[in-house]
């Protein structure tokens, strides 16, 4: 059996010199991975306001403080494991 399970996020950098860097964030559970800011699509909500309200939530940033590319996207499809 199958569990969809939605989520959504952004990839944040900033050019700086001759380099671009890239806002990751250490999750605050083992195995302490880097992921961009993201997290579950709350029911009836759009996936590209979850990602800017979780952007916000865990990265500070607000809307008017990105330059959004709208027409780069992607859609990704895994399994996860739940623990219940």
């Amino acid at each position: 059996m199958s569990n969809v399970v939605r989520a959504a996020g952004l990839v944040v950098f900033r050019r700086l010199s001759n380099k671009i860097e890239f806002l990751l964030l250490q999750a605050s559970y083992p195995p302490y991975h880097w992921t961009p800011p993201k997290g579950h699509v709350d029911p009836g909500e759009d996936e590209w306001v979850a990602a800017l309200r979780e952007t916000n939530e865990e990265a500070g940033l607000v809307q008017d403080q990105l330059k959004i590319y709208e027409d780069c996207h992607e859609t990704l499809c895994y399994e996860v494991n739940l623990l219940c």
